[in-house]
């Protein structure tokens, strides 16, 4: 089969189906589907069904493949995925379900060298609800007044794991692994894409502090206000899973949630995979 493109949002988000990633890529559509995720920020790559080795494989088109750091959840066979499940009931200690991803945020901004790619494979997914939300930070950038651009082009964030200003339960990591992590790190609020050149707000609602040298109340009256802007519904694409779909995002000019709305005892399983990125500049 030829591959066949179709735009699913307004402004981000492209499917491509006709693709067996069974079998090797050809250079042309390696390049392609590198290019249509440079392009829309979202890429689903319809109708796949791979075993892990053979999912972890494919992958390595997107770029290097990094350790996650919640280690405990990771596949028995092929620790570079993280098994992301809706039975998980252990990650923070209290018995208690986590919804992975239920706010707003972008993936690893509390490492100094974030990810620069998130890949979900939908092994399992409800009959109805469960979508994941993006939000375009490149347009939202391009969205702020000239006085606002100019206000914060230049100002540091500090970012970290366990944040007091976090909007939801984070999960609980082992020693070993919170011990592997910084204590904080200082990203730009606006960063310039490495391969695109373009500029975009970055953020993470989970994981920011405060501004770097701001009063800490003014740091959070702007936090809230650009957070709010970046979320209006026109920058947003609203997916919705199919089995066997592998979605994949760019963190560098996405911010990402996922949605608990699906029925009582469905299943949504996802098989993640990270690739490296660079320091945010």
């Amino acid at each position: 089969m030829t591959p066949a493109f179709a735009k699913l949002g307004d402004h981000m988000a492209i499917a491509v189906e006709g693709i067996d990633l069974n079998q090797p890529l050809a250079a042309a559509q390696a390049a392609s589907l590198r290019q249509a995720l440079n392009d829309n920020l979202v890429l689903c790559i319809r109708g796949q069904t791979l075993a892990p080795v053979a999912y972890r494989e494919a992958m390595r088109v997107f770029g290097t493949l990094v350790p996650q750091t919640r280690t405990g959840n990771l596949h028995d066979e092929v620790p570079e995925i993280l098994i992301l499940s809706n039975a998980d009931r252990d990650v923070l200690g209290d018995g208690k379900p986590l919804v992975v991803g239920a706010h707003w945020h972008s993936d690893d901004s509390y490492k100094a060298t974030p990810c620069a790619l998130t890949i979900l494979y939908g092994v399992a997914v409800p009959p109805t609800g469960g979508d994941t939300q993006f939000t375009n930070m490149y347009a939202a950038y391009d969205g702020l007044s000239p006085e606002m651009r100019r206000r914060i082009d230049g100002l540091k964030v500090v970012h970290t794991y366990d944040s007091s200003r976090k909007g939801t339960r984070i999960a609980k990591l082992k020693s070993e692994d919170a011990a592997a992590l910084p204590p904080s790190v200082l990203h730009p609020l606006v960063r310039t894409h490495p391969e695109t050149g373009r500029r975009a707000l970055y953020m993470n609602p989970n994981r920011m502090e405060e501004i770097a040298g701001m009063a800490r109340g003014e740091s959070d009256a702007l936090l809230d206000e650009l957070i709010a802007h970046a979320t209006q519904p026109q920058y947003q694409y609203r997916h919705r899973w199919r089995l066997g779909d592998i979605l994949v995002w760019d963190n560098r000019c996405t911010m990402h949630k996922a949605n608990a709305d699906y029925p009582a005892g469905s299943r949504r399983v996802m098989q993640r995979l990270m690739v490296a990125g660079t320091a945010p500049v």
